[in-house]
């Protein structure tokens, strides 16, 4: 299956529109479920939105999730009932079941590259006290997320050209450097400097990236 890019939703609209009376209906529910994501958030024309990326703003202005030029959606972009904000920039890749979740904000610079099966937020996803906890899943197989909730909600800033591997999460709070390389299976729990290549739980910088390893 190919993905839509975001200026193509006109012509898929028209061409699916004629397809409707020609038994190709399921041809547009395909087509409309890939490229519902883009028009869920500020994309770039440029870009592209595969058949498994998903968006979920909880109602909120699609203004608060913004994605740059050439950048590859596989994954999962969330913002909470009660705020949140991500921006990625050009060039950037999210992989397939990766999480991006944001009460807050999460912001991901250029050409940075996130692998498959990653989470990253900013909060804590549900109150410590079990009894507010219990109300917000109450709430949100009710009425939908709540709009008032404190989650302890710090931001999210990933760097130019940082590299985070596979099945890594990244917790509230950190700040991953430019040019930063996370090991697969890593769980971020404070900032990491740039240039280094750090792994493990929580991660530790193993070592820096020596200049004969990058062209610049």
């Amino acid at each position: 299956m190919r993905p839509y890019r975001v200026g193509a939703l006109a012509s898929v609209l028209k061409s699916s529109l004629a397809q409707l009376g020609s038994g190709k209906a399921s041809r547009l529910r395909t087509a409309a479920l890939y490229d519902a994501p883009a028009h869920l958030c500020c994309a770039d024309k440029t870009a592209v939105f595969h058949p498994t990326a998903r968006v979920y703003t909880q109602g909120l202005e699609k203004e608060r999730i913004n994605v740059g030029a050439y950048t590859h959606i596989r994954g999962e972009l969330t913002l909470f009932g009660h705020g949140g904000r991500i921006t990625l920039g050009e060039y950037c890749y999210v992989g397939e079941q990766t999480r991006i979740w944001s009460a807050k904000e999460i912001s991901i610079g250029n050409r940075v590259l996130i692998s498959h099966m990653c989470t990253i937020m900013d909060n804590l996803t549900h109150p410590i006290d079990p009894a507010e906890r219990h109300q917000q899943f109450r709430d949100m197989i009710t009425t939908g997320h709540p709009r008032e909730l404190d989650l302890d909600e710090q931001p999210v800033f990933i760097e130019d050209d940082a590299l985070i591997s596979c099945h890594c999460v990244v917790l509230r709070g950190v700040r991953i450097g430019r040019g930063a390389v996370i090991g697969a299976g890593s769980v971020v729990t404070r900032d990491i400097p740039p240039m280094v290549i750090a792994a493990g739980n929580p991660a530790r910088v193993i070592r820096d990236i020596k200049p004969a390893e990058t062209a610049s």
